[in-house]
């Protein structure tokens, strides 16, 4: 069994937000394929903007710093002018240390 180290700002980083925690659970869903951000929100259920600023960082709002980009667990191709949005080997690590403890967030999305 192979242990995977978590950093301390990936777990707060989810902890402050079900978004980032949805969006992350939909991508390990479909790995290891990638989708545009408009599927992304509409299988969460939130506003491209909201998950935009979960997948980036916006302004003030979300901070940059703890984006799913920035954090490693999710990353943004471009494939002929459209950016797609795939989960990282990390983010898929981090995913499968969670699922325990998250069954109650899965159980409410319906895919």
């Amino acid at each position: 069994m192979s242990i995977t180290f978590i950093d301390p700002m990936v777990i707060r980083s989810l902890n402050k937000s079900k978004l980032r925690k949805k969006i992350l659970y939909y991508l390990y869903k479909i790995y290891p394929h990638a989708t545009y951000l408009s599927e992304i929100s509409r299988r969460v259920r939130s506003d491209p903007s909201n998950v935009l600023g979960c997948l980036k960082g916006l302004n003030g709002r979300y901070n940059g710093h703890f984006s799913l980009i920035e954090l490693g667990l999710v990353e943004c191709r471009e494939v002929n002018g459209m950016k797609l949005y795939k989960l990282t080997e990390y983010g898929k690590k981090i995913v499968e240390v969670l699922l325990d403890q998250d069954s109650d967030i899965i159980e409410s999305l319906r895919w």
